[in-house]
């Protein structure tokens, strides 16, 4: 049998579920994916914002000598140079600086820079440079004058829902994947050669579809789904809430600013955000189960406040919360903060479905890479297909311009948010609620609340005119 006539359906429309649908789309495979809500409506628009290696790994693999860290901290540096040159327009190099107070410091955080510009090579985006105190305090003018310098080294920053978004046109446009949001699946049977899925829609209404073969790729949800399959199962992943806050009011950043431990053995990042506001975050909070649009707890947020006022003067406004949930893959012995963001496939051949669990956003595609060849390599017991490469995933947007010329109306007097906008994505058959559209292609959630409320309400006045 042929790539071109074999069918996959993915669960989840996240980074993962994208990344495996990049994989097989590529190869010529036709691709189905089911997503509850909206692209990357779950823990892919609550990340830090970051493409990265990961410092805080590369400590762990620095003092515990695990194989995973190593291996984790090098290919999502390989990745990140690739997710930067995706899509230009949504992902960008971007300054980091870890401040410094005495020379022991300078020392032992110069060798784990050096080593993770090491680790990057080829793909290193800049060298690391050691900034005095002066010009540290050009870039943190409001810093407490405690530093006598920093080491800048550069990591990726990118509009992860948009990207999401992006990502998932260009699938439609390049390869025919065929994208359905607000379909949940809620049965799975397998029927001699082929797997079949009960799905319902968001007005309730189930259908069956069927494919060769099945991948788990709902993230946090992803228990939820191997029980569907193996009701006594017992279950893999443990769930973590990571929280963000977005201020305003405070000098403009010209680089992030990396606090490299917390009190819990954390690091967290302050990062220039969109509109001139700064990026904090994140927490780790083990949580029972993932939950759709979380709050961020007031402890939460206390604990993040408090600790930008240990290294500014000013704490600004906070103009924007949000908060997601990791899937960590089982380990009993470890916190949530110690467990690494490596990815786990898990292979259920009677099943016909593979579970795709673990793994970030910078990984994504190599997660996607990884979940195909295993399809290959143990379910059809095959050689892999190369298939067709891909190194930019930008969507041709030219008939949102047309349609944002011909409805240029701002949405809200002073935004500059258009009808035309709407009408593209709601025609799309994405878009099913204002959320969709001031969350899911606008991201005014992710950068001042009142707007998004203000931008949500107006929509819906006028939702039924806008198609």
């Amino acid at each position: 049998m042929e790539s071109s006539q074999r069918k996959l359906l993915i669960a989840g429309g996240g980074s993962s579920g994208l990344g495996t649908a990049l994989a097989a789309a590529r190869r010529g495979w036709k691709v189905v994916i089911f997503e509850a809500q909206d692209i990357g409506g779950g823990t892919s628009t609550t990340s830090t914002k970051l493409i990265h290696g990961g410092i805080r790994y590369l400590e762990s693999a620095i003092k515990t000598l695990r194989l995973s860290d190593w291996h984790l901290v090098r290919e999502a540096l390989r990745e990140r140079k690739w997710m930067i040159e995706s899509h230009p327009h949504l992902c960008a190099k971007l300054p980091i600086i870890l401040p410094v107070a005495n020379k022991a410091d300078k020392i032992y955080y110069g060798i784990g820079l050096t080593l993770y510009d090491y680790l990057s090579y080829p793909y290193r985006l800049a060298p690391k440079e050691w900034i005095d105190m002066k010009a540290f305090y050009e870039y943190f003018p409001i810093a407490y004058r405690k530093f006598i310098g920093g080491w800048l080294y550069w990591d990726g920053q990118f509009e992860d829902r948009l990207y999401a978004v992006h990502l998932a046109l260009y699938l439609r446009q390049r390869f025919g994947v065929d994208i359905r949001t607000y379909h949940r699946v809620m049965d799975i049977e397998v029927v001699k050669d082929e797997v079949r899925v009960c799905v319902e829609t968001a007005g309730g209404e189930r259908y069956v579809e069927s494919g060769d073969f099945l991948i788990n790729a709902t993230g946090p949800w992803g228990d939820f789904l191997r029980k569907r399959l193996r009701p006594h199962t017992a279950p893999r992943l443990r769930i973590s809430r990571g929280s963000h806050l977005v201020l305003k009011g405070l000098p403009p950043l010209k680089a992030g600013f990396l606090i490299p431990r917390t009190v819990d053995n954390r690091v967290l990042f302050i990062l220039p955000w969109k509109e001139g506001t700064w990026l904090l975050g994140t927490t780790d909070e083990e949580a029972e189960a993932p939950e759709w649009n979380a709050p961020v707890p007031a402890k939460e947020e206390s604990y993040l406040r408090a600790y930008l006022a240990r290294y500014f003067e000013q704490s600004g406004e906070v103009v924007a919360r949000f908060a997601g949930f990791r899937p960590l893959v089982f380990s009993r012995e470890q916190t949530t903060s110690r467990i690494a963001r490596n990815h786990v496939i898990e292979v259920w051949e009677a099943e016909r479905t593979i579970h795709l669990m673990g793994g970030k956003w910078t990984t994504f595609r190599s997660m996607g890479e990884d979940t195909v060849r295993t399809l290959y390599t143990r379910l059809l017991r095959r050689p892999v297909v190369e298939g067709e490469p891909v190194t930019q995933i930008v969507p041709d947007l030219s008939d949102l311009e047309a349609l944002k010329h011909i409805f240029p109306q701002p949405i809200v007097e002073g935004e500059p948010f258009t009808e035309g906008e709407v009408r593209f994505w709601r025609r799309l058959g994405w878009a099913h609620t204002p959320a969709d559209i001031v969350e899911g292609r606008w991201q005014l959630h992710l950068i001042n609340e009142n707007r998004s409320l203000r931008l949500k309400s107006a929509l819906q006045a006028r939702w039924s005119e806008l198609t």
